[in-house]
C-alpha cells in the first residue's frame, strides 16, 4: 500500500489535482492522505487564549473549506482519510509530514499555464529539494493511462524506473521509454522511434539507456510500449509529450543547476512525476 499525502486548497488547481489522484487509484494501490496547510498571512494576535482561539476558527474555516471541495468530488474518489490541517509554513509542515507520517508520494497541483514561473518556483522549492518522497505535480486533468520515463543518463535510469515500479503496483498503463538529449548548437534535431534490442549505432547512447530500463521493467513483469530517442530544444521534447497522461523524470537535489530540465518539465502541459537522484 503507497501511502500518498495530497495538498488541497480551496481552489481550481487542488480540484483537479483531487480527482487525478483518485484516477491514480486505478493503477497504485494507494492510500489517499488529504493534508491542507493554512499559512497565516499576518501575525496571530495576542497569545494564549486569544491566539488559540483565533487559530482554531482559521482551522475549523479551512476545514469546511477543503470538506466542500471533496464532496463535490465524491463520485470520482471514496474512502479518503480525514482530512488534516496544519497552520504554518507549507514546505516545511509537509515536509513533517511526510517525513513522520512515512510517505511513499507526495500529489500537488499546479495548472498550467502560459508563465512557467510558479512551475519553477515550486520545483525549486525547500519541499521538491528535500522531500524523501517522490512528487507528482498535477498540471491538467487527463487520464494516467500512458506513462512515459524520461531518461537522459544512468543516473535518470536508476531514479525514474525504480520509483515508478515501486507506485504502480497494478497493471494497466501503457509504459514509454524516452531518450533525451538537449540540442546544442551545430547539432541536428532529431525524434526517432527506436526498435527493440538493437538500435542504429549512431544512437548508442539511447540503446544502452533504453535496453537497461526495459531490462529493469521486465524483470518486474512490464512489457514497454514505445522506445524514443529524441534530441531537441527543452520546448519541442516537452510539446511532444502532451499526450501522456503522467511524465516521470529525476531531478537533483540541487535544482538551480538543472536549468534545462527545469525548463523541460515546465513545458510538460501533463502532470509529471519528479523523482530524486
Amino acid at each position: 500500500m503507497i501511502n500518498t499525502l495530497i495538498s488541497l486548497n480551496a481552489d481550481l488547481a487542488s480540484s483537479i489535482a483531487f480527482r487525478y489522484a483518485c484516477r491514480l487509484r486505478e493503477y497504485i494501490d494507494m492510500r489517499l492522505q488529504p493534508i491542507h496547510v493554512e499559512e497565516l498571512e499576518e501575525a496571530p494576535p495576542g497569545s494564549g487564549w486569544v491566539r488559540s482561539t483565533w487559530e482554531k476558527g482559521l482551522v475549523q474555516t479551512a476545514r469546511e473549506e477543503i470538506a466542500q471541495l471533496i464532496n463535490a468530488e465524491k463520485a470520482e474518489c471514496a474512502l479518503l482519510d480525514a482530512t488534516i490541517v496544519r497552520t504554518g509554513e507549507y514546505d516545511d509542515v509537509l515536509l513533517h509530514e511526510i517525513e513522520t507520517r512515512s510517505s511513499d508520494l507526495l500529489v500537488e497541483g499546479v495548472l498550467s499555464s502560459f508563465r512557467d514561473q510558479l512551475f519553477h518556483k515550486r520545483i525549486r522549492s525547500k519541499l521538491h529539494r528535500f522531500s524523501p518522497a517522490p512528487i507528482i505535480v498535477v498540471k491538467n486533468l487527463v487520464q494516467p493511462d500512458r506513462v512515459g520515463l524520461l531518461l537522459g543518463d544512468a543516473e535518470d535510469v536508476a531514479a525514474v524506473v525504480p520509483t515508478f515500479l515501486k507506485l504502480f503496483t497494478k497493471p494497466g498503463p501503457r509504459v514509454d521509454l524516452i531518450y533525451f538529449t538537449f540540442k546544442k548548437r551545430g547539432k541536428p534535431a532529431f525524434r526517432e522511434k527506436m526498435p527493440e534490442g538493437d538500435m542504429p549505432e549512431e544512437r548508442e547512447n539511447a540503446r544502452n539507456l533504453l535496453n537497461n530500463a526495459g531490462e529493469m521493467l521486465a524483470e518486474k513483469g512490464w512489457r514497454p510500449g514505445e522506445r524514443w530517442a529524441i534530441q531537441d530544444l527543452p520546448e519541442t521534447i516537452g510539446a511532444s509529450l502532451s499526450d501522456y497522461g503522467l511524465v516521470a523524470a529525476a531531478l537533483t537535489r540541487n535544482i538551480h543547476k538543472d536549468g534545462l530540465m527545469s525548463d523541460l518539465l515546465s513545458r510538460i502541459s501533463t502532470a509529471t512525476l519528479l523523482c530524486k537522484k
